[in-house]
């Protein structure tokens, strides 16, 4: 399995994927539906297509002559489209019939629908790829590091030193960094004989809110408190930056405060690492990673 379709490389949670993907050998072409905004893959080595998921020939002719496929759908996006995305996308890969799916659902899939339709879209298209008979692998990550980066955390870390996120602090859970989700699907593509399999990922540690805030203030070298953010504030930040997904979100971390052993995570690492071996990131780690991100002299500078 050499050719490789990826679908989401010009979000940040596909990029990794189309990068590492190149740097291990493997021939990638990327869906996009502005290819301009993959130039920086064009110039590493990826061949970028133009087509939408919203457009079946399109995806089609983009799955020409491909073993395999990664892609994920936006947590963002409308769960009707969402769906509707996830299914043009799983019909393509059977009339394609390809070697290996690897999806990335953008997070847990339950066992039974939830009623909160952005989380139930997953089960219907694990359903979707488990009627198609195709061999897949579903990455089930749990939260990203990176949304720290967002404007809901990022700007109390530089100008107040506090750590702020939608969580109350009785709330254990696991981050991975999204280039180690993308080693995971590298991973995944080199080892095709485990499909069909879902797997849940998770980074290395387990963690609260004061205990995030302590890596940070490790990773950057000075205090860093904690502050559990009220899920509506988080939502109307986030409304600011992806219109239409901010109540939504609130809706789904209000959850956290009235039943937070039901948001604590306890994925086992190895399980995963037992399956697909790579190399984990931990949160300190990382942090020193985007040290200039979280400086107050960037800002300043940048007028950011």
């Amino acid at each position: 399995m050499q050719q490789i379709l990826v679908i989401g490389a010009t979000g940040t949670q596909g990029a990794p994927v189309a990068r590492q993907l190149l740097a291990a050998g493997y021939t990638v072409r990327v869906l996009a539906r502005v290819p301009e905004k993959a130039q920086d893959l064009t110039q590493i080595g990826a061949q970028v297509v133009q087509g939408d998921l919203s457009d079946p020939a399109s995806l089609d002719a983009a799955l020409h002559q491909m073993d395999g496929l990664f892609f994920l759908v936006p947590f963002s996006a409308p769960p009707s489209e969402a769906l509707q995305y996830g299914m043009n996308v799983i019909e393509a890969a059977t009339r394609a019939n390809l070697q290996l799916i690897v999806w990335n659902p953008t997070g847990d899939i339950p066992d039974e629908p939830t009623g909160n339709p952005a989380v139930d879209v997953r089960l219907t298209l694990l359903n979707q790829l488990d009627a198609s008979h195709l061999p897949y692998i579903a990455l089930q990550p749990t939260g990203y590091m990176e949304n720290f980066l967002g404007p809901w955390t990022r700007p109390e870390v530089v100008t107040q030193n506090t750590f702020a996120y939608p969580l109350p602090n009785t709330v254990q859970f696991q981050l991975i960094a999204t280039e180690d989700v993308a080693s995971f699907v590298v991973s995944a593509f080199a080892h095709p004989h485990i499909a069909p399999r879902t797997i849940k990922l998770a980074g290395p540690e387990r963690l609260n809110i004061e205990g995030i805030a302590t890596r940070f203030s490790q990773g950057l070298g000075r205090p860093i408190e904690f502050r559990s953010m009220p899920p509506r504030e988080f939502g109307d930040k986030l409304e600011a930056v992806l219109p239409g997904a901010g109540d939504m979100t609130a809706q789904v971390y209000e959850g956290a405060y009235l039943f937070p052993e039901r948001f604590s995570t306890n994925v086992d690492v190895q399980a995963a690492l037992s399956l697909l071996p790579v190399k984990l990131t931990s949160l300190e780690e990382w942090v020193r990673q985007h040290a200039a991100q979280f400086s107050p002299e960037k800002v300043v500078l940048s007028g950011s």
